[in-house]
């Protein structure tokens, strides 16, 4: 008997409700320019890198227990990426 899938996360929700982009120019050409010498396509690159991450990511000591219960109950909200959030932080640190 195979196991209901589990649900979606919010940060998966998010991705899946619209295409994903990169918008960042230099990122792109580095996944371009990996892609070319490996002779791969660009989505493998990017999966690589996600799964490399994860794996590292992974070997890290994980979060007490208390802890991992208190960031599932109060989950911070996920980035906007707009400029606004950077420049209110900069003025924070009286940074231009």
């Amino acid at each position: 008997m195979n196991a209901p899938p589990s649900p979606l996360s919010r940060a998966e929700r998010q991705a899946l409700s619209a295409p994903f982009l990169i918008e960042d120019e230099e990122v792109v050409r580095a996944i371009a320019r990996l892609a070319d010498e490996r002779g791969t396509a660009m989505h493998e690159i990017v999966a690589r890198a996600v799964e490399d991450y994860a794996r590292r990511h992974s070997l890290a000591t994980p979060a007490p227990d208390w802890l991992q219960r208190y960031w599932r109950e109060h989950p911070l909200p996920l980035p906007t990426g707009l400029e606004a959030d950077k420049r209110f932080y900069d003025s924070l640190n009286d940074e231009e």
